[in-house]
């Protein structure tokens, strides 16, 4: 009798810290087959709090929820992580975009039956830190934007609301070809992001840099470098130096920042149980 009570609080208690969680008010999520292109398939609306979401995986939409570089969540090699989803959602207030990527994971929750649980993780990892506390580089400046339409992962990382070619357009710019960052507004752990993917290991924000920053710098990735292109005999894409500085040196030079490689504690984020979407 008594472990049927204690089942029964626990029950209630888990039930309304769901509740109390954010969460959206309504949401549309449908599975997306075609093979069509956007031009943005993230739009948010912080004053409206509502949410679009096109074509994206369900593996990045887990990702963004949590605010997650593609190292840092761990996969049970479900088919239904590789589906493109289209969601709509709104939330009951307004709310900023990093709030509405939080409010994905009760959505998550609900219509994919997603469970997960936290760990901490050895792995090799690449810490981004300052070279110079006194100072920064000359490509970097605090940003005197609001920027609150930007939100914490890549794919959050931009403002759409903006015009394209805007000068207060917040967040990761499109550019002209590879090896360049142009950013409105973001702060170190969306740069710590951008530079991930490329270095094939986490890169975890250790320059202890409060606020946001405006950053364009322009390097060369080594596939193009001078040396490379011969070995393959092929030349550089258009908008690339071949003979421009690496990531280390352009990093160094320009931000005033580098990266050093470390096996680091990294707190990831294991998926337990995914299912099937639950259909409108």
């Amino acid at each position: 009798m008594l472990v049927a009570i204690v089942a029964v609080v626990c029950a209630i208690q888990t039930s309304q810290a769901q509740s109390a969680a954010p969460h959206f008010e309504v949401a549309s999520v449908r599975i997306n087959t075609s093979n069509e292109r956007v031009r943005f398939r993230v739009r948010s609306i912080p004053d409206t709090g509502r949410l679009t979401l096109t074509g994206m995986l369900v593996q990045e939409v887990i990702q963004s929820a949590y605010g997650l570089q593609s190292f840092e969540l761990v996969t049970n090699g479900s088919p239904i992580l590789k589906q493109r989803i289209d969601v709509v959602a709104k939330a009951a207030t307004p709310a900023s975009v990093a709030q509405m990527q939080q409010m994905l994971r009760p959505l998550l929750e609900e219509r994919f039956k997603l469970a997960v649980h936290r760990e901490t993780r050895e792995m090799d990892a690449l810490l981004l830190v300052r070279v110079n506390t006194a100072r920064l580089g000359p490509k970097i400046r605090p940003t005197g934007l609001s920027c609150t339409g930007v939100g914490t992962t890549n794919l959050f990382a931009i403002d759409p609301q903006a015009e394209p070619n805007a000068k207060d357009r917040c967040g990761v710019m499109p550019t002209d070809g590879p090896g360049r960052i142009v950013a409105n507004g973001i702060d170190m752990r969306a740069l710590a992001g951008e530079l991930g993917p490329s270095q094939g290991r986490p890169v975890v924000d250790k320059t202890g840099l409060e606020g946001r920053y405006d950053i364009d710098f322009t390097y060369t990735p080594e596939p193009f470098s001078a040396a490379a292109l011969q070995r393959r005999g092929t030349t550089a894409p258009p908008n690339v130096d071949p003979n421009g500085p690496p990531l280390a040196t352009a990093l160094v030079d320009q931000l005033g920042l580098k990266l050093e490689g470390k096996r680091a504690p990294i707190e990831v984020v294991v998926i337990d149980r995914i299912e099937a979407l639950i259909a409108d």
